[in-house]
């Protein structure tokens, strides 16, 4: 078992509902259920995005997408070298 890091820490006002719904989750601490929630919005907002990017990409015309493309793969190809 990894030993703790000691870091600083708040007190934040909730209200009692809100306590008792990170009570409910059932995490082993409230920081860890909130963690585990925060990560867990992250990713859902992270893939609203993509999934956005991806709609806006397919409402293109043909032929600017396959400009996009082109510059990604001339981009990634300047990469590619690299590291």
């Amino acid at each position: 078992m990894t030993p703790a890091v000691a870091r600083s820490s708040t007190t934040i006002k909730l209200s009692t509902e809100t306590r008792d719904r990170i009570r409910a989750l059932d995490g082993d601490t409230y920081e860890e259920t909130i963690i585990e929630a925060l990560d867990a919005l992250e990713d859902a907002q992270f893939w609203a995005q993509a999934e956005a990017a991806a709609a806006w990409e397919a409402s293109l015309p043909e032929e600017e997408r396959r400009r996009l493309r082109a510059e990604t793969d001339a981009i990634d190809a300047a990469f590619d070298g690299i590291g």
